[in-house]
C-alpha cells in the first residue's frame, strides 16, 4: 500500500425529505452527517475527498472506492 493513511472522514450528505407533498416549513434542517472509515488516496478525484474500502496488496487494485466532494467534509482524522 503505497502512501495511504487510514481516516475517518465526517462529512454531510446529500438526502431527501419525507416521500410525498408537504409544507415547506416542514422541511428537515437536521444535515445528513455520515462517518466513513478507510484508506485515504490523496492522489483520487480532484477537488474531493477519495475514501476506499479495500487494497489489494502487490497489484494496487482498489474496491469501494468512495469520492467525497470537499465542500461536504466536516473533519477527517487519521487513525
Amino acid at each position: 500500500m503505497v502512501n495511504r493513511s487510514k481516516v475517518l472522514v465526517v462529512w454531510h450528505d446529500a438526502h431527501s425529505g419525507d416521500e410525498g407533498w408537504h409544507a415547506a416549513g416542514e422541511i428537515d434542517s437536521a444535515p445528513c452527517v455520515v462517518e466513513t472509515v478507510g484508506w485515504l488516496l490523496p492522489d483520487g478525484k480532484p477537488n474531493h475527498v477519495t475514501v476506499v474500502q479495500s487494497v489489494i496488496s502487490g497489484d494496487d487494485s482498489l474496491d469501494g472506492v468512495l469520492c467525497i466532494p470537499v465542500g461536504m467534509v466536516v473533519s477527517i482524522q487519521v487513525l
